[in-house]
């Protein structure tokens, strides 16, 4: 058994890791060939994502006595053991040093790049270079360090960790739920498509608080409502006790939520998990769907964003609620961040100059005024994706506002009873 089988999914990763395993038992390979051992290796990513079981692994696997370096001393303290960590590597090589989140050493301040922490860090890597000492970091972080410590020649390699997207979100539920009692009716690909963004220490959160929900309630096995209501809960703030609407309210709502979801499924077929109307604590608005794909292009972005907003109008007479306002601001800024990166660039808009210290103010106006007009026109092409979509639009609102909630199978069954145009 590999010590990377405790990796669940991230296959491209591990093999990259292995490979540079292979290096490490088999060097006559590689030397022969002229190729020898990166300097370092750099494990980066968001909180959560298994950096520090990668790197653990990574050396469980290379068989070579390791080394860690945390911060959990003060800084003359942690300098001092910095340096001797590296001295101690040095004399047991071959060896392995991990620097774990080594963006956590100094002062989050990234105006603190200098701190004395990643200067001794520095100057250790410098030390042990070409005396078979392996030097592996995590981060979750990277901006936050000096360029002269990540740069090539210190950290010859960087993989960039992922949150886990379908089919390893996939792996790492169902291992997850193995030492779990679950019912049959559980179905794994509605799970997969609610959370399949999450990170992998939010997905073991979620599955063990639906099992404490069955639990409470003294189910035999964890059912689907449990799993449901903990995604809910934990990835929404929206739990099981959310404050009721209106009926009226409601069909508002899930006629906004309606237009999110016809055109995020219009323009990126199968890519919406989940959408609900219940009500989100922390921002004390209703409604949200999830999406399960990435939306390939900015601007679908905007359009989904309008998608509320449109349905409102086709059916409220211009009526504008919160929801709306809300993801008309959000539409504006992708748009005009679109328009000054371009302008920034040189390029996009006739007219745009640009000075030494950026936009100029002339520009600035020019680019309101275009964000304005790509709005409206944008807003104009959500509707006419809507009306093209009546039937899905209404009855995927009708569907709302009797299930609150609607899943991936959910949203499958209403476009098989309809016609989606494109």
């Amino acid at each position: 058994m590999s010590a990377f089988d405790k990796i669940i999914g991230y296959e491209n990763i591990k093999k990259e890791l292995m490979q540079i395993c292979d290096m490490i038992h088999n060097k006559e390979f590689y030397t022969k060939i002229g190729a020898k051992l990166p300097n370092g290796l750099l494990l980066s990513g968001d909180p959560g994502l298994g950096k520090t079981l990668m790197a653990k692994s990574f050396i469980e696997e290379s068989g070579l006595k390791a080394f860690t370096i945390r911060r959990n001393k003060g800084n003359d303290d942690f300098i001092g053991a910095i340096t001797e960590t590296f001295e101690k590597a040095k004399e047991s090589a071959p060896s392995i040093i991990l620097l774990d989140d080594m963006d956590k050493f100094a002062n989050e301040d990234v105006n603190h790049r200098d701190a004395e922490e990643y200067v001794a860090v520095q100057a250790g890597i410098d030390d042990v270079k070409n005396l078979d000492v392996f030097v592996i970091a995590t981060v979750n972080e990277e901006y936050k360090l000096p360029k002269s410590l990540v740069r090539m020649g210190r950290f010859d390699r960087t993989i960039e960790i992922e949150r886990p997207k379908e089919d390893d979100a996939k792996l790492i539920i169902e291992h997850y739920l193995s030492d779990k009692k679950v019912s049959d009716s559980v179905n794994m690909e509605d799970l997969t498509k609610m959370i399949s963004y999450s990170s992998c220490a939010e997905l073991e959160t979620i599955l063990n608080e639906a099992a404490i929900n069955a639990a409470y309630e003294r189910k035999e096995y964890i059912e689907m409502n449990d799993l449901v209501d903990a995604v809910l809960r934990m990835e929404y703030d929206s739990p099981d006790n959310y404050a009721k609407t209106s009926v009226e309210s409601a069909k508002r709502t899930a006629l906004h939520e309606a237009g999110h979801l016809v055109i995020c499924e219009v323009l990126v077929p199968e890519s919406v998990g989940l959408a609900s109307i219940r009500t989100v604590t922390n921002e004390k608005t209703a409604g949200f769907i999830h999406r399960c794909k990435d939306l390939p292009k900015e601007y679908y972005h905007a359009l989904v964003d309008l998608g509320g907003k449109a349905a409102i109008d086709l059916y409220y007479a211009n009526e504008c609620d919160s929801g709306s306002r809300a993801d008309i601001e959000n539409a504006a800024n992708i748009i005009k961040n679109g328009i000054a990166w371009d302008a920034d660039r040189g390029f996009g808009l006739a007219g745009i100059s640009v000075s030494h210290s950026g936009i100029t103010e002339h520009s600035r106006s020019r680019i309101e005024v275009a964000t304005q007009t790509e709005l409206e026109r944008l807003l104009i092409k959500a509707k006419e994706i809507l009306l093209n979509n009546r039937d899905f639009l209404e009855k995927t609102a009708e569907a709302l506002v009797e299930k609150e909630t609607l899943l991936y199978s959910d949203i499958c069954e209403i476009k098989k009873k309809v016609k989606v145009i494109a």
